[in-house]
């Protein structure tokens, strides 16, 4: 199971990425497409929301290469999609050319779960960041759209879009089904430049529909825009479904007010019904100690998460304890990107590896624990992007110091040296 690919998993206790708050969750079903920073961008998107899903400018500026690409942010801990788009010569899919289109969607060949059909209610969360010199259009920018699948297709139904004027704005959008658009809310543009944004979107797809937006400050939580209809029009004459789209799709009407722009986007996560998309749970290990709660456990279950070194090499561990803990001694089970570069795990009295894995920087590794607390044993795997899973130790027993816990409740981070990334944590 790795982060790059579309994943339905059950989430029992959740990271936030301000603090250490976790909390316990009902089951909860997600598809996720995040960065690894090392599979093909084009495939790792198609892999996740199906068939052909990206409408880049690549035919009209193929001396540049793909438009979107991966690249490590020193902010996030890990890569980020990068959505490049250029004043000139770039246009929309040698189509159009008096506007700019890069963006990527869920369309027909999706997956049913990522298509809004009518009356499902779905959400979608996802984090963006606009350059500190962004420079939107005075006719239009949108960075996301909800749109219809087919039939009535032509206006988005909502967009986020950046506006140039004084000052400039950020304005949310709706278009009804009689092609009636207006702002339903705006807010200045300036505090959301140069930092990380998280969206999350609420949407039940209806002629009387229901639509919620609230966009956060990543580094601190401040809420930035919020927005809420209980009452509104999500809905297309003739359509079989909608679906969201991200990206930079720009106006060319005004040229002189554009600039080349790269726009930053990660951890695209769609979920329908009951489920959620749960926030980001990520956490940059340092010379601290960071711990968070799981559902106890006392028997036999599966530790799962990602991990992203931001170096190599670097010495950071990550484990499970009977408690929050402190030291190296405190936790029944590490896993650990070692300083000689390779992954190695606990086993009783020392750090050991069934063969050598070495690890890249900015490289997310899926790691899975398969955890037996009465044995007071545990085997530790590995996946990195594109490769198959490798076994870092079969029956470790946990460290010397914890050989008789009986149960296990937190799950905790250290680097010694260097930092990683972890996020995704989750036992089943």
């Amino acid at each position: 199971m790795l982060a790059s690919t579309a994943r339905r998993w059950w989430t029992l206790a959740l990271l936030s990425p301000l603090g250490l708050l976790a909390s316990p969750r009902s089951l909860i079903a997600q598809t996720i497409l995040s960065a690894d920073g090392a599979t093909d961008t084009y495939t790792l998107i198609s892999n996740v929301l199906g068939g052909d899903p990206l409408e880049t400018p690549d035919c009209s500026h193929t001396s540049f290469g793909p438009h979107i690409t991966q690249a490590l942010d020193t902010a996030l801990g890990k890569s980020s999609f990068v959505f490049h788009i250029h004043v000139t010569p770039d246009n929309d899919r040698c189509v159009n050319f008096d506007r700019q289109r890069n963006e990527i969607k869920t369309y027909s060949p999706s997956p049913a779960y990522l298509k809004g059909f009518l009356n499902d209610t779905v959400t979608y969360r996802w984090k963006f960041r606009l350059d500190s010199g962004f420079q939107p259009s005075p006719n239009f920018t949108h960075i996301h759209q909800i749109k219809a699948g087919d039939g009535d297709d032509g206006a988005p139904i909502i967009t986020i879009t950046p506006r140039d004027g004084s000052p400039d704005s950020l304005q949310i959008i709706h278009t009804d089904s009689a092609g009636n658009g207006s702002t339903v809310t705006s807010t200045a543009l300036a505090p959301f430049l140069g930092v990380w944004v998280e969206a999350y979107e609420k949407v039940t797809y209806a002629t009387a529909g229901k639509y919620s937006l609230t966009l956060k400050r990543l580094d601190t939580g401040a809420t930035l825009l919020t927005y809420t209809n209980n009452n509104i029009d999500m809905w297309r004459n003739g359509t079989t479904f909608c679906r969201p789209k991200w990206g930079i799709y720009r106006s060319l009407n005004s040229m002189s007010s554009l600039r080349d722009e790269q726009v930053h986007f990660d951890r695209f996560c769609l979920a329908k019904g009951s489920d959620d998309c749960v926030s980001d749970m990520c956490v940059k290990t340092s010379s601290t100690w960071k711990d968070a709660a799981v559902a106890n456990q006392t028997g036999s279950f599966t530790a799962e998460f990602d991990a992203t070194p931001t170096a190599s090499p670097i010495n950071s561990v990550i484990g499970l304890s009977h408690n929050a803990q402190t030291a190296y001694a405190g936790f029944a089970t590490l896993a650990r990107f070692n300083p000689d570069g390779n992954i190695d795990a606990r086993n009783g009295n020392a750090y050991a590896a069934a063969a050598t894995i070495p690890y890249s920087a900015a490289v997310t590794y899926h790691f899975r624990m398969v955890i037996n607390v009465s044995a007071h044993t545990y085997s530790i795997f590995v996946r990195a992007p594109g490769a198959a899973e490798r076994t870092v130790g079969s029956n470790f027993a946990f460290r010397t110091e914890q050989a008789t816990v009986t149960s296990l409740n937190e799950w905790g981070a250290y680097a010694q040296t260097g930092s990683s990334t972890v996020c995704s944590f989750v036992i089943h």
